[in-house]
């Protein structure tokens, strides 16, 4: 049993090890690496980017699929109809989205 532990991991990341060096991986990550860049947040804030219009948002769940350990959370105002807590929007009244380290 603890053989199959090791192995599974090992597996893992070699599927994962194939998948970064396709051509495709490769352009989702310099496109989402230049959008975060263009967005990047103060050093002392938690968040590794934010106010990206969403716009982008399909690009970046793309992108956080093949690339573990990013959380998105989504930014906005209260819009008239939709009264929201203070800490929460739902991504369909959202106007811009951020993105965290898990």
């Amino acid at each position: 049993m603890m053989n199959n532990d090791k192995i599974i991991p090992i597996m893992s990341f070699m599927a994962g090890d194939k998948i970064m060096k396709t051509d495709y991986f490769n352009d989702l990550k310099s496109t989402g690496n230049a959008i975060a860049k263009k967005y990047l947040s103060h050093p002392l804030e938690c968040s590794i980017a934010k106010g990206i219009p969403m716009k982008f948002l399909p690009l970046f769940k793309e992108f956080s699929r093949k690339v573990k350990g990013l959380r998105i959370r989504y930014r906005g105002n209260s819009k008239p109809g939709y009264r929201r807590p203070r800490d929460f929007v739902h991504m369909a009244y959202a106007d811009t989205f951020a993105i965290y380290k898990r």
